[in-house]
């Protein structure tokens, strides 16, 4: 009998320790599939977070030669490249684009792949006159077709991918603009980072990388063909890429493929395993640039992790024999259990004692928050009444702004009456002492028609100087338009400004508040005579125009127009293209806020044919006495 049951207890350990071994099998198997899963999907995540970094890099220049190339100076240049004045007007222009959009370089190749215009004309390294045919970007604008390339400058020796479009004359492509952009920027932002990340160009080659080492090497070995390829076009100039990997690898799609590194493509503090160098790579691909992006995850710690993990289980398999072996003590510590449990109910006790008093506490801090979110509120109305007459007052300190501006001009309009007055009123003293009534009375009348002349000029400056009541009503529209060129009358004059008006004759009312349109009115002429000050052709039209139940007041200026990167921040507070001294940048600002008051709008753009259109739109009504 004894030996009987030696025998079944053999039997039943030899199953344990079986079962043991499987369940160790198991884990380190589960353990190295979970893991590689783990490693899989958080590499997929980066990959997707990098691959839309570098296709919004790419996304903010795109449209950008496709712009410039309608540039009608540059058409000008390829139809009349000995004019070395309009040559050296375009590479000035290219330099200031270049230096806006924060790109490489911008250059324009006439048909034959010539460079003969560049933003870098006059640095150390220019592309002028480089000789550019082999260049596939280049053969396919010239074709009529947007291209996109990237290489290794011949001339920089500067990575950089390259944006380009034809410049064409009547549907014809006569040349090629070309914008290089560098994406060192988005790669040292990658180097920062703990992935291996790599793109690569179809042929396999690592042009951009996150680990300085790789690049231009190539993810597998390249065929002699594509050797040749890369050479003849000298994508990446005498630069022969050499593998990472032993063996070509096939890459599906966003599939994951398992590789071993040589051991030159491995930083020496990560050469642990004797040569034997796993990682994982995904991919996914960017069919418009025609590119790859990678991450590579090192495996090596996988190895490590699955012994751990074998060993716990081990660990955890004895603590359950030992468990069982505890299990035959339970009648001796049952005492010692219901004195634990007796134990653990009086802690629980206390912990929902110590939960009811924090309830009670966080009730109290949440009716104290109630009330200061309470103050705030109030708070945040008296602010908002206090931004209201903030308001109001910027308006009236930008109408006497404007008066300021004026005062120079209405200053010396005034001198000339206050002259002659000086003189009618000393010749009528010599009359009156000759005796010579008749004659004073003569002068005295003069002195009458030079001060209602004065009045006249003064009388729409105190008008406008008035503080706006903030009511809006029906208005004439002309009144407020006419009382603008009044003020503005002088001005017109000093700068020799040809002012054309379309107005119809019909009486026009407005739904607005009569001197805050004047001030609207003075500040975007004012801003038209500014902006035609300093050119050869200096117009401003004036049209209005009804449109159903809106009412559109168009001004054009013949001006240089607004640069393309100010058209969005023109109506933001303190933003001024003017010199230092001209302006506080809150007229249009001010204007703006006037006309959305009024339930209407105001917009700017650059005509067509040059220079700079305000658009204001007002509600029309009926007048006042009609109702």
């Amino acid at each position: 009998m004894f030996l009987k049951f030696r025998f079944l207890a053999f039997i039943l350990a030899f199953v344990l320790f079986g079962c043991c071994l499987i369940a160790i099998r198991t884990t380190g198997k589960w353990t190295r599939r979970l893991e590689l899963q783990r490693i899989q999907e958080k590499a997929a995540k980066a990959l997707k977070v990098y691959t839309g970094d570098l296709q919004s890099e790419l996304d903010k220049f795109e449209a950008l030669p496709q712009i410039l190339a309608t540039n009608p100076f540059f058409t000008n240049l390829l139809q009349h490249p000995g004019d070395k004045q309009l040559l050296t007007r375009v590479n000035l222009e290219l330099e200031r684009i270049n230096r806006l959009a924060q790109t490489s370089a911008i250059y324009i190749i006439n048909s034959r792949g010539t460079v003969i215009a560049s933003s870098n004309w006059r640095g150390a390294v220019s592309f002028i006159g480089e000789d550019l045919t082999f260049r596939p970007y280049f053969n396919e604008a010239i074709q009529g077709r947007p291209g996109r390339y990237f290489a290794l400058g011949t001339t920089s020796h500067v990575r950089g991918y390259y944006f380009s479009a034809p410049i064409t004359k009547s549907t014809t492509p006569v040349g090629v603009l070309t914008v290089k952009v560098q994406l060192q920027r988005l790669e040292d932002i990658w180097a920062r980072g703990s992935e291996k990340v790599i793109v690569t160009d179809p042929q396999g080659v690592i042009f951009i990388t996150s680990y300085a080492p790789w690049k231009f090497r190539a993810l597998h070995p390249l065929s002699r063909e594509v050797t040749e390829k890369l050479r003849k076009s000298r994508r990446y100039g005498d630069i022969e890429p050499d593998a990472l990997t032993g063996t070509a690898i096939s890459m599906a799609g966003n599939n994951s493929t398992l590789l071993d590194l040589r051991d030159d493509a491995v930083a020496p503090q990560d050469r642990k395993n004797k040569g034997r160098h796993p990682y994982l790579i995904q991919s996914k691909t960017m069919p418009s640039a025609g590119w790859t992006v990678h991450i590579l995850s090192d495996l090596s710690h996988i190895d490590n992790y699955v012994r751990n993990m074998m060993l716990l289980m081990a660990v955890f398999l004895a603590a359950l024999l030992l468990l069982g072996m505890l299990l035959y003590n339970r009648r001796k510590t049952r005492r010692e259990r219901i004195i634990l449990e007796d134990h653990a109910r009086t802690m629980l006790q206390k912990a929902n004692e110590q939960l009811e008093d924090k309830v009670k506490q966080r009730t109290r801090e949440l009716t104290r928050i109630n009330t200061r979110l309470y103050e705030e509120i109030e708070e945040h109305k008296q602010t908002e009444q206090e931004l209201r007459a903030t308001q109001n007052e910027l308006i009236q300190a930008g109408k006497l702004a404007a008066i300021g501006q004026m005062a120079a001009s209405i200053t010396h309009e005034i001198n000339q009456p206050l002259s002659a007055i000086r003189m009618y009123a000393d010749n009528a003293c010599l009359f009156l002492d000759q005796r010579q009534p008749y004659e004073a009375r003569k002068n005295l009348s003069d002195i009458a028609v030079v001060i209602t002349k004065m009045a006249e000029i003064t009388k729409h400056l105190k008008s406008f100087a008035r503080k706006s009541p903030g009511e809006m009503a029906p208005i004439l529209l002309s009144e407020p338009i006419n009382s603008a060129l009044t003020l503005l009358n002088l001005r017109l004059k000093k700068y020799k400004v040809q002012l054309h008006t379309d107005i119809p004759t019909v009486d026009i009312y407005v739904l607005a508040e009569s001197i805050r349109l004047e001030q609207v009115l003075v500040n975007v002429i004012g801003n038209a005579v500014d902006a035609v000050s300093t050119q050869g052709i200096k117009e401003i039209t004036l049209a209005v125009a009804i449109n159903g139940q809106w009412v559109t007041i168009t001004l054009h200026d013949s001006g240089p127009g607004i640069a393309l990167e100010h058209i969005d921040q023109l109506f933001d507070p303190f933003f001024t293209t003017k010199e230092e001294g001209r302006g506080l940048g809150l007229g249009l600002s001010l204007s703006q806020a006037i006309i959305h008051d009024f339930g209407g709008t105001i917009q700017a753009h650059n005509h067509p044919e040059g220079g700079t259109v305000i658009t204001i739109t007002l509600q029309r009504t009926k007048s006042g006495k009609d109702d």
